[in-house]
C-alpha cells in the first residue's frame, strides 16, 4: 500500500508538472507566434491521455496485491492437512448402535495441558446424553471427539462396535451429524444451503424433511420461499432462521446420532419456541449428545455427564446428581435462579 501511494503520488505530480510546463512554454511560444493555440491545447490533451495508463498501473498493483493475498489463503486451504485421516480400508458402520468413549485423552497441541484426560462414557442407542460444566472444562471437545471431528491421542471412540477411525468419512457423516450453535450459510438460496447436507436429495425428500420438523410453512413464507437468497453467512436471515436451516440440514441427512451444541444467543420467544419444537421432533428416535446450557434441556436428558477439569466428575440422571449435592447440584441451583421456568 505504501509503494502504491508513493507511486500514484509521483505520477500525479509528474502529470501536473508536465501540464504546467507545456501550458507555460506553449503560452510563450504562442505569444511569439512560433506555434498556434490549437497545437498547445492538443499537446495538453495528449499528455493527459499518456498519463492515464501510467496511473492505472498503480490500481493494477493494488489488484495484484489483493489477488496474491487471496491466492495465499487459497493455497493454505488446499495444502491444509485434515485433523482426522481417512481409513484406507474402511469398515461399514451399522445403522444404529451405542457410542462408546473408552479412556480417551486429548490435547490440542503437543506439550499443552490435556483438554480431556482418561475420559470414558457410553451413549446408549436412542438415548440422550447432556454434557454440562463450567466454560473451558472440555464439554464441546468431548462432543466433537464423539463425532470424530478430532481423534484422541489415546483411547478410542466407537459406534455400534466399530472404531470411528476405521469408518469412512462419508459413512460417518451419514450416521453422526453435528449441529453447531451457529450454522454456517453460504451465498446462495435457502434451497442451496439445505442441499449442502445431501446434494442428491430430491424435492420430495427436501420437503419431507421440512414437514417432519414442521418448518415447511415457515420457509415457504420467506419472500421467495426456498429460493430466497440468503447472502454470505446468511446475512438476510435472522439468527433464529439460520438455526432452523441447520436443523433442517440434519433432518435431510436423517442420522442415527445428533451432536448438538445448544445455542446461547437470545431469540424472541416465538422463534425460540419454534426452534425447540423442531428440535424435539428431530431428536425423536435418535441418540443425542447435547452440550447443554439450559436446565430444561438437561432435565429431559436420560443421562447427564458433568465435565470438570478435563474429566467427567459426575454422571447420572438429574435426580441422582442433585442428590449427590456436588458440582451438578450447584450448577442446577444457579440455573434455577437465573433461567425462566
Amino acid at each position: 500500500m505504501k509503494v502504491s501511494t508513493w507511486y500514484f503520488g509521483l505520477i500525479e505530480f509528474a502529470g501536473i508538472a508536465s501540464s504546467a510546463l507545456i501550458v507555460g512554454l506553449g503560452g510563450y511560444l504562442v505569444h511569439r507566434g512560433s506555434v498556434s493555440l490549437g497545437t498547445v491545447v492538443a499537446f495538453v490533451l495528449l499528455l493527459a491521455t499518456l498519463f492515464d495508463p501510467v496511473q492505472q498501473l498503480s490500481q493494477l498493483y493494488n489488484t495484484l496485491q489483493s489477488a496474491a493475498a487471496a491466492l495465499h489463503k487459497l493455497f493454505a486451504i488446499l495444502d491444509a492437512q485434515p485433523d482426522v485421516a481417512e481409513s484406507m480400508e474402511p469398515t461399514p458402520l451399522p445403522e444404529t448402535g451405542d457410542v462408546v468413549v473408552d479412556n480417551i485423552t486429548f490435547v490440542y497441541a503437543a506439550g499443552s495441558k490435556p483438554a480431556l484426560e482418561n475420559v470414558s462414557v457410553t451413549l446408549k442407542a436412542g438415548t440422550r446424553l447432556a454434557l454440562v460444566g463450567p466454560t473451558g472444562a472440555g464439554k464441546s471437545t468431548l462432543a466433537k471427539l464423539m463425532a470424530r471431528l478430532y481423534d484422541p491421542q489415546t483411547g478410542s471412540v466407537s459406534f455400534g462396535g466399530v472404531n470411528l477411525r476405521d469408518a469412512s468419512m462419508d459413512d460417518l457423516r451419514r450416521r453422526i451429524v453435528v449441529i453447531p450453535q451457529e450454522g454456517f450459510l453460504f451465498d446462495g438460496s435457502v434451497r442451496d444451503n439445505l442441499l449442502i447436507a445431501k446434494p442428491d436429495a430430491t424435492e420430495a425428500e427436501l420437503l419431507g424433511a421440512l414437514d417432519r420438523l414442521g418448518l415447511r410453512e415457515r420457509f415457504e413464507a420467506l419472500p421467495e420461499g426456498l429460493d430466497t437468497e440468503v447472502r454470505e453467512r446468511g446475512s438476510r436471515l435472522s439468527a433464529g432462521e439460520r438455526q432452523l436451516v441447520a436443523l433442517s440440514r440434519a433432518a435431510l441427512v436423517d442420522p442415527a446420532v445428533l451432536v448438538l451444541d445448544e445455542a446461547t444467543s437470545n431469540l424472541d420467544p416465538g422463534t425460540e419456541m419454534l426452534i425447540e419444537a423442531a428440535l424435539e421432533r428431530l431428536m425423536v428416535g435418535r441418540s443425542v449428545i447435547v452440550v447443554a446450557h439450559r436446565l430444561s434441556t438437561v432435565q429431559r436428558a436420560d443421562k447427564i455427564a458433568v465435565v470438570s477439569d478435563a474429566k467427567i466428575s459426575e454422571i447420572g440422571t438429574h435426580a441422582e446428581l442433585v442428590a449427590l449435592n456436588g458440582h451438578y447440584a450447584l450448577l442446577a441451583a444457579t440455573w434455577n435462579k437465573t433461567q425462566p421456568h
